[in-house]
């Protein structure tokens, strides 16, 4: 696939071949659900066409906070369609630099689940941003616009992907520095996540805003694979038992947490051994040749009750932190790789110069369509009035 293809066209061609098949899962509200890739796509060209029909021009600055999950990979890829740059901020950022950072770029729209993921925000401008606060309702809703901007202008999109050829629409993250100001950067990688195919089923833990789980969303864009999200260690024994995965991703907080998930492991319920830390030590040390007795030879094989956990088609582990000796051993033992992925340098982006703002050309006018994102009426009480609901459409 050539590396500059569309997010529009990525998405069009796994709409297409892979329809039915399980594009990303979550656990929410308790049950496990999913879209599929045809449903995955319609919402994101509705949510990409519902932001043109509000007033973000391809090139704008599109600022995400949402909870991890499906909902933030829709608006991010609904961004990336609309032709706009979805910009992600880690919660340990500071304020005061987050000011700094948006007031260097020209934010069209910023998108919150709730009232309070606005503090961050607290110390920047943001006079001709508009806010979107995406509650289940107010998605459907803007999708709903777009739905109908698109039966206006079939060729809104295609026009929009044609228009911003050659920028990137990857998401830009904030990057805190701990002597230096914050830079706005744009994470790439080399590695493991190239060699994901339609067919693999991948679990991956960790925030939104962290650089390993944003390069991984893009693999998944790009392969067409099925992506479970969850977004803390402690979830990925049941994560492991229900998605079955063929492989594993996991950020550097559950990398460093792999271990000690190890030894609490359970299967079917039960702990898988009485004592699981001699097991792995024994373990690893069979894997490095050293010499052992017959009582360690036998804990070392009782390994081997530990790999139902991993569930039953699991080929690759990937761990965004460097790989100790015994989750090496574990994998030589059990049968799987260790993938790699190695970040490139960050980059310090520069937003304001890279792509100049494209206006979309006007649909045609059947009725009056408001201009106004949808919103929960009670929930304007108390937000910043710096934000404003009837931002301009230009610029």
């Amino acid at each position: 696939m050539p590396a500059h293809e569309s997010p529009l066209v990525r998405l069009e061609r796994h709409a297409r071949n892979r329809a039915l098949e399980v594009a990303v899962t979550e656990v929410r509200d308790g049950t496990w659900t999913s879209l599929t890739w045809n449903e995955l796509y319609r919402r994101v060209i509705d949510g990409a066409a519902g932001m043109i029909e509000a007033g973000v021009n391809p090139g704008q600055v599109v600022v995400i906070r949402v909870a991890t999950g499906a909902r933030q990979l829709e608006l991010e890829l609904a961004t990336r369609v609309a032709g706009a740059v979805p910009l992600l901020l880690p919660e340990h950022l500071d304020a005061a630099e987050v000011g700094r950072l948006l007031d260097e770029v020209e934010v069209r729209l910023v998108v919150v689940d709730d009232e309070s993921r606005l503090s961050l925000l607290r110390r920047a401008a943001l006079a001709d941003a508009q806010l979107f606060e995406c509650d289940d309702r107010s998605w459907e809703r803007l999708r709903g616009m777009g739905l109908e901007r698109r039966k206006r202008q079939p060729d809104l999109l295609p026009w929009v992907a044609d228009a911003r050829a050659g920028a990137s629409s990857s998401p830009v993250l904030g990057l805190p520095r701990e002597k230096s100001q914050a830079w706005l950067f744009r994470p790439e990688c080399s590695g493991a996540l190239s060699d994901l195919t339609g067919t693999d089923v991948v679990l991956l833990t960790g925030e939104a805003t962290d650089r390993f789980t944003t390069v991984a969303r893009d693999a998944h864009l790009t392969s067409g694979c099925t992506l479970a999200l969850i977004e803390r260690p402690d979830q990925l024994g049941g994560a492991l038992a229900h998605v079955r995965p063929t492989h594993v991703l996991l950020d550097r907080d559950a990398s460093r947490a792999l271990e000690d998930l190890l030894e609490a492991a359970t299967v079917d319920g039960s702990p898988w051994h009485e004592t699981p830390r001699d097991v792995l030590e024994a373990m690893s040390a069979q894997v490095a040749e050293a010499r052992l007795g017959s009582r360690a030879r036998k804990l070392a094989a009782e390994v081997s009750a530990l790999a139902p956990w991993w569930g039953d088609r699991l080929r690759v582990l990937v761990m965004d932190a460097r790989v100790n000796r015994t989750i090496s051993g574990l994998a030589t033992t059990l049968g799987f790789r260790i993938g790699r992925v190695a970040h490139h340098p960050a980059i310090r982006l520069e937003l304001s110069r890279e792509h100049a703002v494209v206006v979309v050309p006007a649909a045609p006018q059947l009725e009056a369509a408001s201009q106004s994102l949808p919103r929960r009426g009670r929930a304007g009480d108390g937000l910043d009035s710096a934000f404003s609901l009837a931002g301009s459409s230009g610029s």
